[in-house]
């Protein structure tokens, strides 16, 4: 009877050991993939501003061309610059 109750509560502390080691893994697991997550989407969000700011500079430029109509002006300055050759 003894040795059963010595058994017992040794497989009980084994158990309660192995609990805690494995809720540890499992907690450091989580806080990796919390991580990864993180500099995944921070990424993502770096590349879009990127992306967005490269947009706005191509319709600022459009937009400066139309109003400035600097095509037309840098065809009128070779045209002028040919006719003085």
């Amino acid at each position: 009877m003894i040795t059963q109750v010595i058994l017992a509560a040794g497989m009980l502390s084994a158990l309660f050991i192995l609990f805690l080691v494995v809720s540890k893994a499992a907690g450091g697991i989580d806080n990796s993939l919390y991580k990864l997550e993180y500099m995944v989407r921070k990424e993502c969000d770096i590349k879009l501003e990127a992306l967005e700011t490269k947009y706005k500079a191509k319709a600022a430029d459009k937009k400066f061309d139309e109003f400035y109509n600097t095509k037309r002006i840098a065809e009128n300055i070779q045209k002028a610059a040919d006719s003085n050759e």
